[in-house]
């Protein structure tokens, strides 16, 4: 009880309802997050699936890019409904890095699934295809047993990578975002 009440001096000591507002672009990048991550997660399971097919392919690589315009989406709605119109670079960066952290782990779980339960021999056979073209390529025979000895990878250990490699590209693409969407309110601050 004694956690609660500090918790709620330390809310009430905050300008401008400050808590408040993390509160809302927390919840806010959460539920965009969740959009965003079943979107990932279907075109991962199309390219996981088809992977030949040029036209899927081609539909993925367009939403790909696709994605990229709903995150802008995204924090230029948060801006304009939650803040006023005016979003600083920090609040910006924040806002679309969540969504993404949010994000990779709803398509990791798509990722899991299919790697586990749908195709479980997926890694297996991306593992045989590698060393063939490693073979192709010339490797000699101590660098193919370096690789063999590594084994092929689990599904967890994929997906965790996955995790890894979409919240570091988050935190990236989330630079370039805030910069985009950043607008302050000079006159607020020069008063």
């Amino acid at each position: 009880i004694k956690c609660l009440m500090e918790n709620e001096n330390l809310t009430q000591q905050m300008p401008d309802g400050q808590a408040n507002k993390d509160n809302n672009a927390l919840n806010f990048a959460a539920n965009k997050g969740l959009i965003l991550g079943l979107a990932m997660g279907v075109i991962y399971l199309l390219e996981a699936f088809f992977p030949q097919a040029k036209l899927v392919r081609t539909i993925c690589s367009l939403a790909e890019i696709g994605l990229l315009f709903l995150v802008y989406h995204f924090v230029r709605t948060f801006r304009q409904e939650q803040m006023g119109g005016y979003i600083r670079f920090g609040k910006a960066w924040t806002l679309s890095f969540w969504i993404y952290a949010f994000a990779a782990l709803i398509a990791a779980v798509f990722q899991f699934v299919h790697m586990q339960f749908l195709q479980p021999d997926y890694l297996s056979d991306l593992f045989n295809q590698l060393m063939l073209s490693f073979e192709q390529a010339g490797l000699t025979s101590e660098q193919m047993d370096m690789f063999l000895d590594m084994g092929t990878p689990t599904a967890i250990q994929v997906t965790f990578t996955y995790i890894f490699v979409y919240i570091m590209g988050g935190a990236f693409l989330s630079l370039i975002m805030a910069a985009i969407c950043r607008k302050e309110d000079y006159l607020a601050n020069n008063q």
